[in-house]
């Protein structure tokens, strides 16, 4: 029982709340809520974190390139839905 708990808490519970924030954040970007990037990128910064504890330069790498990604779709969502309230031309 102890080394399941030492595998679960290995990162200091930090794989476990990037998971939950990129899974719920994910889910909500498919609902074109600008929220859902906020918590997806928290979920990177989670990530990061525990690629560097792991040593893993490709993780580091990969989460750095994903927060950006979703730094673009936030700015993008905001754009679509500014235009999408504006109000037609006469």
């Amino acid at each position: 029982m102890t080394e399941i708990l030492n595998a679960l808490t290995m990162y200091y519970g930090l794989d476990w709340v990037a998971l939950i924030l990129g899974v719920s954040g994910s889910y909500m970007i498919t609902s074109q809520n600008r929220y859902g990037f906020l918590l997806a990128g928290i979920g990177c910064i989670c990530g990061f974190a525990v690629a560097l504890m792991a040593m893993q330069i490709g993780y580091v790498v990969y989460n750095i390139i994903l927060t950006g990604i979703m730094v673009r779709g936030y700015l993008a969502l905001s754009r679509y839905q500014d235009d999408a309230q504006a109000e037609p031309a006469e």
